[in-house]
């Protein structure tokens, strides 16, 4: 019994972890820093190391592009 309350636990956190990140990924598909002209996927580990007073967000690669970041060499985004 434990045991099926414990699954049935951490299904319902696995399922509500992944609605919530594809919610944030359907606002914000790349981030930046203010201190930086690179722009990231959000779970790069460069990324996940910007202070969050300096976290730029963007929609789209052109919206990163225009504001004159370039995209990150180690998690590889998008350049077009």
């Amino acid at each position: 019994m434990k045991k099926l309350v414990f699954l049935s636990l951490i299904f319902f956190f696995t399922i509500s972890l992944l609605v919530t990140v594809s919610l944030a990924d359907e606002q914000t598909k790349f981030v930046g820093s203010k201190n930086s002209n690179k722009y990231h996927f959000p779970d790069c580990k460069w990324a996940q190391k910007i202070n969050p007073k300096n976290l730029v967000t963007f929609t789209s690669v052109e919206e990163a592009k225009k504001a004159g970041y370039i995209p990150c060499k180690v998690c590889k985004p998008p350049e077009k």
